[in-house]
């Protein structure tokens, strides 16, 4: 005799093979986020939109604007969230560094964070930093005061410090862009974005006569 179906779990009710159906998670804000991040690295900036991620928490998507105010409102929370963990890690990655050794710390963290999450990735570059968001835009700005921190060792601040930051993130921008369409393939790529990152690191010791 066939042992009895296990009973669903919304009742009781059996169910053949003793499988549930899945059920969406709570909502809350923090869920939604949270979710979103993980759909941009699979799916893309382009690929996000309300239904298609409340399909993945198994919900409808009227359910999700309890939460969110639109579309807008969840990207602005994701820019805002990506720029905050690229802060925090190049806060932690330069810390106890100096001069060389922080540059490419700093350098192989944002390469790697732009690898293993492209999707947010795109959120953090996609935007203008002087569109209609100032706090976007001063969030965005804030990233680059790690970096500026670490060029203090160099004997670099105020307008020579900003603008060696700016060539530093541009460079790192380009290279990875580059890897993301394939243009590396053909190259050692870890070979050259080191040799790029020590000879920005020159130029940078060079500056202002701080080579020594």
């Amino acid at each position: 005799m066939p042992s009895q179906p296990e009973a669903d779990a919304a009742g009781g009710r059996p169910r053949a093979g003793g499988r549930t159906p899945a059920r969406s998670a709570k909502l809350s804000r923090d869920v939604i986020v949270n979710a979103a991040l993980t759909f941009l690295d699979r799916d893309g900036w382009d690929g996000l939109t309300i239904n298609a991620l409340a399909n993945q928490l198994g919900t409808k998507g009227p359910s999700l604007y309890n939460h969110v105010h639109s579309l807008d409102d969840l990207r602005r929370t994701l820019r805002m969230h990506v720029v905050g963990d690229i802060l925090q890690m190049l806060v932690t990655v330069g810390h106890g560094r100096t001069r060389d050794d922080a540059v490419m710390a700093m350098a192989s963290a944002y390469r790697s964070y732009a690898h293993h999450h492209p999707g947010r990735y795109s959120a953090f570059t996609r935007m203008p930093l002087d569109g209609d968001d100032p706090e976007f835009a001063v969030a965005a700005r804030a990233a680059a005061a790690p970096v500026i921190e670490v060029l203090a060792s160099y004997d670099l601040d105020g307008e020579e410090a900003f603008y060696a930051s700016l060539e530093f993130w541009a460079a790192l921008h380009g290279f990875v862009l580059l890897e993301m369409t394939g243009v590396m393939n053909e190259v050692d790529a870890d070979a050259v974005f080191s040799d790029m990152v020590m000879r920005l690191a020159t130029g940078m010791a060079h500056r202002n006569g701080a080579g020594g």
